[in-house]
């Protein structure tokens, strides 16, 4: 009896020793659950400043890009002032961005350039964009520590311009790749280098290196150089089966690759009569490289288009630039510093150009008279702004069988003339923005824009 009494006393003890261990487990799961909140509310808010870096950096690389830093290298006041733009808005960009329910205020954003005062400045700019977080809202973390959590990021981003960058930056020269590209093929030939013959030393930028060969603002430079392009094919066609040989301010209708998926063309344009008034009026997405590297699917190499006659009143390249630039009704394309020229050379409408040259909306501008934009405001970019390619002419080159695309002209486009007019029906003024060489030499893994520029900006560090 003694025995069995013993035994029946040490169970009475275990009683509520299972539920004892079912609440610590409880507590232990609970505790887990809670810093696993708190580790996904910091990876959540770290994505989220990652991102915002990201889109901030970009944002300041296309400013110093639009602002004609990689155009103008040796121009410290302009790298100034394009760094104070930048700047300002790479702050408007990370401030639209929410971190954990939290606006990033101005003074969370830390702007640099880690390629300041050195000569790769000129030609690559980099900026790097930094947002902090501080007080990160975390529920169960505090119990072990009362400081508050913070979480921060760094994007880094480049304009690259190929323009001698080899020989910039020792390295190898590395061709670009652009989309939406025109079907304007112009030679080596620089208007605004008068008495030199097409294809000797008025260029536009050295035939084997890149290097631009009037860096800087018009008319020392070519940045703001204002001319009228016509075609190079005879009057009065039909086609272009015996163009003229190669001429400054003279472009060939290039025959562009047909996009697989067929041209991206705005609702108020038709998408032209021919594919190269479709190719003027649209996004062919075609990628085009220059260079010498060879890509599956990228093409290279161009050349004319015999088919078309693009001039004349309402021909294909007035037709094509007006529906493009939203020239009609009225004159009412966006501006390149307020008026449309050139009146004389290196003006717009008798007006000196400023510097930097800056983009205003006209009053057919597809989103003019909403909330978001007026006419007069300020644009980083416009339909008006075009990537055109550029073939070595030396000699006289006539494209008729494909030639190298040796680099690209971004140029703004002022206006296209009808017939009657002073110019050639069917010519346009254009302005140039800004130069990439890439040259012969350029043989490198190309770098890609994935848009229209022909300056490319990419991330290049995360």
């Amino acid at each position: 009896m003694m025995r069995n009494h013993g035994r029946k006393h040490a169970r009475n003890g275990e009683r509520g020793v299972t539920m004892i261990i079912v609440v610590i487990a409880m507590l232990s799961m609970l505790a887990m659950v809670a810093l696993a909140i708190d580790v996904i509310t910091l990876y959540a808010a770290r994505s989220e400043a990652q991102r915002g870096a990201d889109s901030a950096a970009l944002a300041a690389a296309k400013m110093l890009v639009d602002m004609g830093v990689t155009a103008d290298p040796s121009n410290g006041a302009l790298q100034t002032t394009a760094q104070t733009a930048a700047t300002k808005i790479a702050t408007d960009v990370a401030t639209q961005v929410a971190i954990s329910g939290r606006q990033v205020q101005s003074t969370d954003v830390t702007v640099t350039y880690p390629n300041n005062a050195q000569p790769s400045f000129g030609v690559n700019p980099t900026v790097a964009v930094t947002l902090n977080r501080p007080n990160l809202p975390t529920f169960f973390s505090r119990i072990w520590s009362r400081a508050a959590l913070s979480v921060s990021a760094t994007a880094t981003a480049e304009g690259f311009n190929p323009s001698n960058s080899a020989g910039i930056t020792g390295t190898t020269g590395l061709p670009v790749i652009s989309r939406c590209v025109k079907p304007f093929l112009l030679p080596n030939c620089d208007p605004g280098s008068p008495g030199a013959a097409c294809g000797a030393s008025a260029t536009f930028f050295d035939p084997a290196t890149g290097a631009i060969t009037r860096p800087g603002q018009y008319p020392a430079g070519i940045i703001g150089e204002t001319f009228n392009v016509t075609s190079s094919c005879p009057s009065p066609g039909p086609g272009c089966a015996a163009p003229n040989i190669p001429a400054a301010g003279s472009y060939y209708p290039a025959l562009m690759p047909a996009a697989a998926s067929g041209n991206a063309c705005p609702a108020t344009c038709g998408g032209g009569g021919t594919p190269f008034e479709s190719d003027i009026e649209c996004c062919n997405p075609s990628p085009i490289a220059c260079g010498t590297t060879a890509l599956p699917s990228v093409a290279y190499q161009l050349q004319l288009d015999n088919t078309v006659f693009p001039e004349g009143n309402n021909g294909p390249a007035q037709t094509g630039v007006e529906c493009l630039v939203h020239q009609t009704p009225g004159n009412g394309q966006d501006d390149l510093n307020g008026g449309i020229g050139p009146v004389p050379p290196g003006t717009v409408t008798g007006v000196a150009l400023n510097y930097p040259l800056q983009i205003q909306v006209g009053n057919n501008h597809p989103l003019e008279g909403t909330p978001t934009l007026s006419q007069g405001d300020y644009i980083t970019t416009s339909d008006s702004l075009i990537t055109v390619p550029v073939y070595d002419a030396t000699g006289g080159v006539i494209p008729n069988v494909p030639v190298n695309i040796i680099g690209f002209l971004q140029v703004f486009i002022n206006r296209a003339f009808p017939g009657g007019s002073p110019q050639k029906a069917g010519s346009f003024d254009v302005t140039v923005v800004n130069v990439s060489g890439c040259g012969s030499g350029a043989t490198g893994t190309p770098v890609f824009t994935g848009s229209p520029s022909a300056v490319p900006v990419r991330l290049i560090h995360q």
